[in-house]
């Protein structure tokens, strides 16, 4: 693990035994019976208008058209959902924290309502920059700005240090000290350093590894 080469902490355990972290899980993985009730919901009004009026009625054509598409966005949504909470369990379940110093700087990224320049509009963004000993970047992540969940730290906390739990070459969960609140990051472009045999089956077993690098 780079961050134990760096002579980084790593916490023992994983990130799923700090306290709190597993409430927090299951609070949002619960969140998914709302769309699997929303998705009987849409079904059992469709399968009812259907019944009642005919399928080749008039209104149940219209209901059809009405609804299989809101049946659609209801499923991919909770589908895009469950993986979601399944990655960040995976994640947290596979990997300890590291803690890493951190800076944040802005960047310039493609942004809708940019100033146009090279074709493109541009406009900045924020990067969480994980540093290597020396002060320089070792890789960064977009700025989590929404997504954190769980309760806040009490009282004042160091904002040169972040607690990271995944692989840096491709994302993870970074975590305020203490591991609450988090929220899953990860590299745009994975990283080009080239891993050791642990690392990659940690990488894979988490599905943090892109599909056409594992072998």
């Amino acid at each position: 693990m780079i961050a134990a080469d760096y002579g980084y902490e790593v916490l023992p355990g994983v990130a799923l035994d700090t306290p709190g972290v597993e409430d927090v899980l299951r609070r949002r993985e619960r969140a998914l019976r709302w769309g699997l009730v929303a998705l009987t919901v849409e079904v059992l009004l469709l399968a009812a208008v259907l019944s009642l009026a005919g399928p080749g009625s008039a209104p149940g054509l219209v209901t059809a058209a009405c609804v299989i598409p809101v049946i659609a966005v209801t499923a991919g949504l909770t589908l895009l959902w469950r993986r979601a909470r399944r990655r960040e369990r995976l994640v947290m379940s596979t990997y300890g924290w590291q803690v890493w110093p951190v800076r944040t700087q802005d960047v310039r990224i493609v942004a809708a309502d940019g100033e146009r320049a090279q074709g493109r509009r541009w406009g900045t963004g924020k990067q969480v920059v994980l540093l290597q000993p020396d002060g320089q970047s070792h890789c960064s992540f977009p700025f989590p700005a929404d997504g954190w969940d769980g309760p806040l730290p009490q009282g004042p906390r160091p904002t040169d240090r972040v607690w990271f739990a995944g692989d840096t070459r491709f994302g993870g969960m970074v975590a305020e000290p203490g591991g609450l609140p988090f929220r899953y990051v990860v590299r745009s472009t994975p990283g080009k350093r080239r891993g050791t045999g642990p690392e990659d089956e940690l990488a894979r077993r988490a599905s943090l590894m892109p599909r056409n690098q594992r072998r």
